[in-house]
């Protein structure tokens, strides 16, 4: 059940999650490039998995599209959703600007409705925006088994807890701009399916909701599935280090709730899942990924009451820095 708001509203069986599907794909439209369409990959009856895969900001489900054929071959029914505003055949559209962190844990959570009529088991991955978005659902409803945070977005690399929230609040403020991920101008590491561009406005509701994720935490909230992290130890772009104080006080507020696993060979790349980004090495990704997802269930202690300054772990300092990595070697499991 959600345990806060509307109640989940889950299909009841195979039949129901594929006509659910159904009506997600008729409301897209022709105004989405095929490639970006949302997906449901079945064996037409029930599994034993159904795994739901976000994708991240200003990308599309086609990010997830060759994993997400693995998984189904190894026997998983897969629900790739395409958030609100992403996936336009016109990549220079405004409507993403419009977008708000409520409609991407909605549509999130709609997945997730879809997938428990189309597995017994149901575990949601996410990457970057995908698995902040991921990671707040999991707050809300206690029917995930796992919730897989791929290089989360829980703030900014460099940034500090306290500062990302300040970023978020200052272009919360600000008119939106639209800002090019590739400031030269050149085609850089933009995949076609994604836009060449990100609003402002809906950054700054990413950090905020990270941010919520975070003050929850802080005040004793640890969802009730497993949480496992994978980072990239070369991330360029989100700050790992509040990833790991995250598992770190998830744990110490349920035994066993979260493990981290750092990929040490990777390049400087952020996303590590599309192997057309000249820098994925999906070799090593892939593996480890499948092995996270199709692990088996986890015993993890009964939630307790935890005291303690969650915001020591707020900063980019030396400090913070010394907390982070004293704790890895209990917390993190390294993989070459």
């Amino acid at each position: 059940m959600r345990r806060n708001g509307t109640p989940p509203d889950p299909a009841q069986d195979h039949a129901a999650a594929a006509a659910r599907f159904h009506a997600v794909r008729q409301r897209e439209g022709e105004r989405i490039s095929v490639p970006a369409r949302s997906r449901f990959l079945t064996h037409g009856a029930r599994a034993g998995l159904a795994v739901v895969l976000l994708h991240g900001f200003t990308t599309s489900p086609e990010q997830w599209a060759r994993f997400a054929a693995e998984l189904y071959e190894r026997g998983a029914n897969v629900v790739i959703p395409r958030f609100p505003g992403h996936g336009y055949r016109d990549r220079r559209t405004r409507a993403i600007a419009a977008v708000s962190a409520d409609a991407l844990i909605a549509c999130a959570a709609e997945a997730v409705d879809i997938a428990r009529g189309a597995g017994e088991r149901v575990i949601v991955a996410g990457l970057s925006l995908g698995a902040t978005v991921a990671v707040a659902l999991a707050l809300e409803r206690d029917d995930i088994a796992r919730t897989v945070g791929i290089v989360p977005l829980f703030g900014l690399r460099h940034l500090g807890r306290r500062a990302n929230a300040v970023l978020a609040a200052l272009l919360e403020a600000l008119p939106n701009a639209f800002l090019p991920w590739d400031p030269t101008g050149g085609a850089g590491q933009i995949p076609a399916y994604g836009y060449p561009r990100f609003p402002t406005r809906l950054l700054a509701h990413c950090l905020r909701l990270a941010e919520t994720v975070q003050r929850r935490a802080a005040a004793g909230d640890v969802p009730s599935g497993e949480l496992p992290l994978l980072l990239n130890a070369h991330e360029p772009a989100c700050n790992n280090m509040l990833s790991t104080a995250l598992a770190m006080r998830w744990n110490a507020l349920r035994p066993a709730a979260s493990t981290v696993t750092v990929l040490n060979d990777l390049p400087a790349n952020h996303d590590i899942i599309d192997p057309t980004n000249a820098n994925a090495r999906i070799d090593l990704v892939y593996p480890c990924l499948r092995d996270i997802i199709e692990a088996p269930q986890r015993a993890t202690g009964p939630r307790r009451s935890v005291s303690g300054d969650f915001a020591l772990r707020d900063r980019v300092s030396g400090d913070a820095a010394q907390i982070h990595h004293r704790h890895l070697l209990s917390l993190v499991q390294p993989t070459r």
